[in-house]
């Protein structure tokens, strides 16, 4: 048996090595493995308590099995000895693990030849952190229960602070995060404003849909073509709920590569990859109490759609490199332009992701569809980027307002904010004129071309996207980015018109 000497050196060196770090991880890490490697027990699990859900979850194990899944993963205060030391406050001990009917798996344990279990509560000031237990092949003597007493107490310490410090650093990155947002909020505050105008049926509809959902904790997909507002739906639907006071966070699934999409949603651990040189939170911890946004969500690729259905099922979750389950609180809000049901069917998107994301669905409608909106839109948009250009633009001529009204905007409102922007800048009078206008790329309504007008219009979505694309794409050189380049006429980043245009199909022909 170990001396009573070497068990206290043991632990004062264990003790050493947990109260280096602030990471929680490495603090659990070196409680059980110092247990099992230098004071000489079988078995050292920790289970910790997370905030109201009443259960102990296991998040580090050395020894006899390193797993951390299976039938003690998830205790129950009160149930089991683990639970019951939580719900008592109590220290349990024995050395007689084979017949002491306190011990539920007397059969394992004579088959791993384990003597004695000991397991102690972890608080701080009368707050459960959690429980930590051993199993040993020899007697653990009254000195060396008192010991490791008192060393379960600065263990309880150390976890502590070391949560404290990981909720510091998501405080810090949920706010750089919402700093981020809100910056873009505000610089696109007067657009947005102005996309939401209008009294159509189909807006109308559309609006009290929002303010339906809003209030509740709903998984709600908006669903609209590439311009329409959807992210301003979102957006309401955060600011009109519960959540409001927690952070909006975004996700652009279209713009990043599958490689990225994994660590940008669920974050990544110190040297889970190349140039992973420190933990990075994920979207879903920035967004932990407030409303989660995947925009694009129909461009997530088919290998992450299992993981994202498990956080909408269970709101837990590992990091990229990562072991323990990260639990948040996050209401889900996803827009797309594509019809997911089609991909359910071709096999591009899982249906049982698919029935998650749209317990809710609200449809924006694109602008050909609100066309009795489109003066009221033009307007707002002239009156914003004359206030921010300084110039006395007050009104849009009659000419170039009819020409406005004929035209399809298959790049709908965001299309139209650019359009009248570009006129903006060029116009020297106090009137918007027909002249100001740039080309037009598409056919227009009601003009001697309605039949080709008609024939666009009434194609399925991603053909007049891919003719809309095409027609600018051609307007402006096969030039993306830059000033004059077509992302920036069609209004999105540069990495999502390469992304569409590779979705579509699209390329430039070598004649």
């Amino acid at each position: 048996m170990t001396s009573p000497e070497l068990s206290e050196t043991s632990l004062d060196r264990i003790t050493l090595e947990m109260t280096s770090t602030l990471d929680l991880g490495a603090v659990l890490e070196s409680i059980t493995r110092g247990l099992v490697e230098d004071f000489g027990v079988a078995l050292a699990r920790v289970w910790l308590a997370e905030a109201g859900d009443g259960v102990l979850h296991l998040r580090a194990s050395s020894g006899l099995s390193t797993r951390i899944d299976g039938t003690y993963a998830r205790v129950p205060i009160g149930t089991r000895k683990i639970g019951r030391i939580a719900e008592t406050r109590e220290a349990l001990a024995t050395n007689d693990v084979a017949n002491d009917d306190r011990i539920a798996d007397q059969a394992w344990a004579r088959a791993n030849g384990l003597v004695s279990f000991a397991g102690w509560p972890l608080t701080v000031r009368g707050s459960l952190q959690g429980v930590l237990a051993t199993f040993a092949r020899r007697p653990l003597t009254e000195d060396e229960r008192a010991r490791m007493s008192l060393f379960a107490r600065q263990a309880a310490i150390a976890i502590e602070n070391a949560r404290l410090f990981a909720k510091v650093g998501v405080l810090e990155e949920r706010l750089r995060a919402e700093n981020a947002y809100l910056r873009s909020e505000v610089a696109g505050s007067d657009a947005d404003a102005a996309t939401m105008l209008g009294q159509c049926d189909g807006m109308s509809a559309t609006l009290a849909e929002v303010r339906k959902v809003a209030p509740t904790t709903t998984t709600v997909l908006v669903q609209g073509e590439t311009g329409t507002g959807k992210e301003l739906v979102a957006r309401a639907l955060h600011e009109l709920g519960a959540r409001r006071s927690g952070p909006l966070v975004r996700v652009n699934c279209a713009a990043l590569t599958p490689s990225l999409v994994e660590s940008e949603l669920f974050g990544h651990e110190k040297g889970a990859f190349t140039g992973a040189v420190q933990r990075r939170l994920g979207r879903f911890e920035l967004a932990d109490g407030g409303t989660l946004l995947l925009d694009e969500v129909g461009e997530l690729p088919l290998e992450l759609q299992p993981k994202l259905l498990r956080v909408l099922q269970e709101q837990e979750f590992e990091r990229l490199g990562g072991t323990r389950p990260v639990r948040v609180d996050v209401r889900i809000v996803s827009s797309t332009n594509r019809d997911l049901a089609k991909a359910v069917e071709e096999g591009r998107f899982r249906q049982d992701l698919f029935f998650r994301l749209a317990v809710f669905t609200i449809h924006v409608p694109p602008l050909r569809e609100r066309r009795s909106d489109c003066a009221t839109l033009a307007g707002a948009f002239l009156r914003q980027h004359a206030r921010r250009l300084g110039k006395p633009l007050t009104d849009i001529a009659p000419r170039a307002m009819d020409r406005l009204l004929a035209y399809s905007w298959p790049g709908n409102v965001r299309e139209l904010a650019n359009v009248i922007e570009r006129a903006a800048i060029v116009s020297t009078g106090t009137v918007l004129g027909e002249d100001d206008l740039p080309p037009l790329a598409g056919p227009a309504v009601g003009v001697a071309d309605s039949g080709a007008a008609s024939q666009v219009a009434e194609g399925t979505l991603e053909s007049v996207e891919r003719a809309h694309i095409m027609r600018v794409l051609e307007r402006a050189g096969w030039v993306i980015e830059g000033k004059s380049g077509a992302a920036t006429i069609l209004g999105v980043a540069p990495s999502t018109l390469r992304s569409r245009m590779t979705q579509l199909g699209i390329r430039r022909s070598s004649s």
